[in-house]
């Protein structure tokens, strides 16, 4: 059986190379009742609430692609923490959103019960 963090970070890796990629990870990951919130800013429960959250934060900012660079991460039974940087990138692989946050995962096994990420919301994006 895999850890929580090789989970985390395999879910990180399968958001590449396209968003869509990334929306086909999360649907492979979420439950119907995986709460993700963006702390401050969202909150969805499922994968269809996770979906329009991006689909409309694409609408706002026309991205193709994310990549996520990991800075620290730490897991304690079946939470992981991670401090991170996400890079979002337009259809010409222009960087046009960086969000440097701290992000915490409840796992079981491959799927997401609930993940947190916690960012200045002061700075925008």
């Amino acid at each position: 059986m895999s850890s929580a963090l090789s989970e985390v970070l395999s879910f990180f890796d399968e958001w590449k190379p396209t968003l869509a990629d990334m929306l086909v990870s999360m649907e492979r990951r979420f439950t119907d009742q995986t709460v993700w919130e963006n702390v401050g800013l969202s909150r969805t429960v499922g994968f269809a609430e996770a979906k329009a959250f991006m689909d409309g934060f694409a609408q706002m900012k026309p991205i193709e692609s994310g990549e996520v660079i990991v800075h620290h991460a730490a897991e304690v039974g079946n939470i992981v923490l991670t401090e991170r940087t996400d890079n979002f990138y337009d259809k010409d692989g222009i960087l046009i959103v960086s969000i440097t946050l701290m992000g915490v995962f409840e796992m079981d096994g491959p799927k997401i019960i609930a993940w947190r990420d916690y960012f200045d919301t002061a700075k925008g994006f």
